[in-house]
């Protein structure tokens, strides 16, 4: 028989960790950090894996780790990255699965202070220009967010 898998992604800026580690304690399930689990088998950073990769090959090694978490036999639940659902096989087994997408509550300044604050991003929109540069693109990945999490 196979396990339950809850998978959690939200919005960049969003407590994505939190919300999957409060879900894992409530149901007793195992928590993976999909990220964690990507370095510690790729051995490189996601930021150094999507200097070196671009953005498809993080995505493809997020998806066969999803897909080979969803097929265990143990439940689980996985804190995945804000950009997960735009891979269609990932979104697809998102889908089939439970699928948890926090922080469509939080106004666009929290999430602003909080991705603000993400040492580790890949985004590049948040390395490079002025502070107001940054915002003007975080706004419109926001939308672009809204936009996907909302036809789910």
């Amino acid at each position: 028989m196979r396990g339950h898998i809850t998978i959690v992604t939200g919005y960049f800026g969003a407590p994505i960790t939190d919300e999957a580690r409060r879900v894992a304690e409530d149901t007793g399930a195992a928590l993976i950090n999909l990220d964690r689990e990507i370095e510690k088998r790729d051995g490189r950073s996601i930021r150094r894996l999507v200097m070196m990769n671009g953005e498809h090959g993080y995505r493809n090694l997020e998806y066969e780790i999803l897909k080979e978490l969803s097929e265990a036999v143990e439940s689980c639940v996985v804190a995945c990255g804000d950009g997960v659902l735009y891979d269609d096989d990932s979104r697809d087994l998102a889908l089939a699965n439970e699928l948890i997408i926090v922080g469509d509550e939080m106004t666009i300044d929290e999430l602003w202070d909080n991705a603000k604050a993400d040492e580790e991003t890949y985004h590049a929109f948040m390395c490079f220009g002025s502070d107001e540069e940054k915002r003007r693109a975080f706004e419109m990945f926001i939308e672009r967010q809204r936009t996907l999490f909302s036809s789910l």
